[in-house]
């Protein structure tokens, strides 16, 4: 059996057995919708995200994928609650270029280790393979779907066919998408994200005040859920992981959009507070 074949087979046994013991965990109904914790963007969204569609998220420039990374480990956070497992699938070359997932970085960003099914493939169709045997399992909460570049089977009846087995099982689809810049054209709503500067530490003063919550520059290109507006932004959002939600910076009701737009610091100091999110293998 190949390498690949082999975790293919892993993760149907995993899903299989969270399968069977799903309806422990899981409510025995679940909102359409959920809310960001941001009224501004749950307004644009037409009263929150959609569960069982895809979301897709791309950084604005290369040096934002770590952003772009922690806004969708903020969606997945948002979509699942303690008890819920998820899943992750990455092409290899999306670890060498951004991380690996580290799990006390996760745990620290809200998001249980324990609860995450992590799948490498250095193959876009085995990862297309084993993402949509993911969606399709309905005890799963999310499904983060994080190809390389823009590989051509990831084409618009690939896109559609993970789409309806989202809509199938109502089970959040996110496309993580770090090196790539085309569009799915299947979407319901797309993100374009930049790092932004985090606060200090509240109550932490001069040499004692360390890095606070991500803070994230958040544009919504794309905008088709139901009862939505127009694509909207951006917005300054910062991820509260104790509450395991978005909300307004500070940043972004001190200032104006004008001295917002210019206040997006450099990537590099930024993305310290993703840091432990991921880390280099080696």
């Amino acid at each position: 059996m190949s390498v690949q074949r082999a975790i293919f087979e892993d993760l149907k046994h995993s899903i299989a057995r969270i399968g069977r013991k799903g309806h422990i965990v899981l409510p025995a109904t679940q909102p359409a919708r959920i809310s960001t914790g941001h009224t501004i963007v749950d307004s644009a969204l037409g009263g929150g995200l959609m569960r069982g569609a895809l979301h897709d998220i791309l950084p604005v420039n290369p040096q934002d994928g770590a952003a772009a990374s922690g806004f969708a480990l903020g969606l997945v956070a948002l979509f699942s609650c303690q008890k819920t497992n998820w899943v992750w699938v990455r092409q290899g070359m999306a670890g060498k270029e951004t991380g690996e997932p580290y799990g006390p970085g996760l745990a620290a960003f809200g998001l249980d280790p324990n609860r995450l099914i992590l799948v490498m493939t250095g193959d876009i169709r085995e990862a297309l393979r084993a993402t949509e045997e993911s969606v399709r399992c309905s005890a799963l909460s999310s499904v983060l779907f994080e190809p390389w570049g823009d590989p051509k089977a990831l084409d618009l009846t690939a896109t559609r066919r993970l789409i309806l087995a989202a809509e199938a099982s109502n089970v959040a689809l996110i496309t993580l998408r770090s090196g790539g810049h085309v569009a799915l054209g299947s979407a319901r709503t797309r993100w374009a994200i930049s790092a932004a500067s985090s606060n200090p530490e509240q109550g932490a003063t001069g040499t004692n005040a360390g890095i606070g919550n991500p803070i994230f520059k958040v544009a919504l290109t794309l905008n088709r859920q139901a009862g939505a507006g127009e694509p909207d932004g951006p917005w300054i959002m910062e991820w509260n992981h104790a509450k395991r939600i978005f909300k307004p910076a500070a940043l972004s009701v001190a200032r104006p959009t004008e001295a917002i737009n210019r206040s997006v610091t450099s990537p590099r100091t930024a993305s310290k507070s993703l840091s432990g999110v991921l880390r280099n293998a080696g």
